[in-house]
C-alpha cells in the first residue's frame, strides 16, 4: 500500500498562504500599519491591532533556531528518518517558520545558526495530483 502524505488544510487566515506556496512563492503577511511581519497568517496584527495587511515576498533566507528528527512512523507517510527544522527568518528576529530539512535525513549536518534558504517540495493528493507544496529548508551557500 502506497500511503500518500496529508496535504495542509487551509482555512480563511492562510489560504492564500497556501496558495502562494503552491506556485513556490515565499510570501508573508505584513502589517500595512506597524511594518511588523506575522506568520501564521491572522486577521488581526498581534503588534499594534490592525486589520489591514499585504502579503509580500520574503528573502528566503534564515538560520536555524531548532530542529527534530523523527525516527518513529506515522502511517507511513513519512520517510524515516524525516528531520524538521525551526528557521529564524532573516526580516524580523521573531519571525520563526518550520518546514522540511533538504539536507541530511537525520540531521547530522544541521546547527543552530545554520544559514539557510528556503525551498520547496511538491506533495501529492490521493488522486496522486500534485496539489501543494510545502516548505524545504536546505543549507545556503554563498
Amino acid at each position: 500500500m502506497n500511503i500518500k502524505r496529508p496535504i495542509p488544510i487551509a482555512d480563511l487566515d492562510s489560504v492564500a498562504w497556501w496558495s502562494a506556496v503552491s506556485r513556490h512563492e515565499f510570501v508573508c503577511a505584513r502589517c500595512s500599519d506597524c511594518n511588523v511581519w506575522r506568520w501564521p497568517a491572522r486577521a488581526i496584527c498581534g503588534a499594534c491591532g490592525s486589520m489591514t495587511w499585504e502579503w509580500q515576498e520574503l528573502s528566503g533566507n534564515g538560520t536555524i533556531a531548532s530542529w527534530i528528527v523523527n525516527r518513529h512512523g506515522f502511517g507511513g507517510a513519512f520517510p524515516l528518518p524525516s528531520t524538521v527544522v525551526l528557521v529564524r527568518l532573516a526580516e524580523q528576529d521573531d519571525l520563526l517558520l518550520p518546514g522540511g530539512w533538504a539536507g541530511s535525513a537525520d540531521g547530522v549536518d544541521l546547527s543552530v545558526g545554520l544559514s539557510v534558504v528556503v525551498g520547496f517540495e511538491d506533495i501529492e493528493s490521493e488522486g496522486g495530483d500534485s496539489d501543494q507544496a510545502v516548505l524545504s529548508w536546505g543549507p545556503r551557500h554563498d
